[in-house]
């Protein structure tokens, strides 16, 4: 069944509005018409079965009707802070990391990243990314969209981490060095309503500085085995290990 994320001020007590690109996903791609029920989840995460009345090309009235109890939300806030890449491969990490659970997603610049930020495009390519964001949580059926963020450095990201319970850096320097226990020793100290902060680094890894940096800073080096990993799978092998262990593990 079809979901869509409605802005509050589109509710009232009983009926939904959806306009722009909604409607017109609605009426054109899925040709739906008046008696079809769609799911609508507003800004605090509350989804409800919608009938649709009314249906025309830029704009779907729905009658809300009963109220979904499942919850498809984490029990742990995660936020991945990940180092400028290309920007398809960072499209992909949004993609994934939203469908694995994540609840924000912070780009910033590293030393060894190969892409510039462009600051002239930086408000469409946060909308974008937003976007992403937007249609990965509804297919994956989740109730919360990822907040897509930008730091100016790693040093900006780790001095305002103090409400992370976890702070992690995921580097190849650890893998290096056997340090491969680690992960194991950071998912055993997990409890419900964490807040956990990854850190990656771009497709050059992290700098010597910016490890050091992140050490100084709080961090706790983590490595994900003895294999060094592409920057775009180091993410999703982390969030699959965090999904197992606070979700899956008996």
């Amino acid at each position: 069944m079809q979901r869509y994320f409605v802005e509050d001020d589109q509710w009232t007590a009983d009926a939904v509005i959806l306009k722009g690109e909604q409607a017109h996903h609605i009426f054109r791609v899925m040709r739906m018409s008046p008696g079809d029920v769609i799911i609508c989840i507003n800004g605090q995460g509350k989804a409800s079965y919608c009938r649709i009345t009314q249906a025309e090309p830029d704009r779907i009235k729905c009658q809300v009707e009963e109220g979904l109890s499942s919850d498809t939300e984490l029990p742990i806030h995660i936020t991945v802070a990940q180092g400028d890449l290309k920007a398809d491969k960072y499209e992909w990490i949004v993609q994934k990391s939203t469908e694995m659970g994540a609840g924000s997603i912070t780009g910033f610049p590293a030393d060894h990243s190969v892409v510039k930020w462009d600051v002239k495009k930086s408000e469409k390519k946060q909308a974008r990314f937003q976007k992403i964001a937007q249609e990965s949580a509804e297919q994956s059926e989740r109730l919360k969209i990822p907040t897509i963020e930008r730091k100016t450095s790693l040093e900006e990201v780790l001095k305002e981490a103090h409400p992370y319970d976890h702070k992690w850096i995921l580097s190849e320097r650890s893998a290096r060095k056997d340090h491969h226990h680690a992960i194991d020793d950071a998912l055993r100290q997990l409890q419900h309503s964490d807040r956990i902060l990854l850190v990656f680094g771009p497709e050059g890894g992290f700098s010597t500085r910016e490890h050091e940096t992140a050490i100084d800073l709080g961090c706790t080096p983590v490595s994900l085995g003895a294999r060094i990993l592409r920057a775009e799978t180091a993410p999703v092998a982390t969030l699959a290990l965090l999904v197992y262990q606070v979700e899956l593990k008996r």
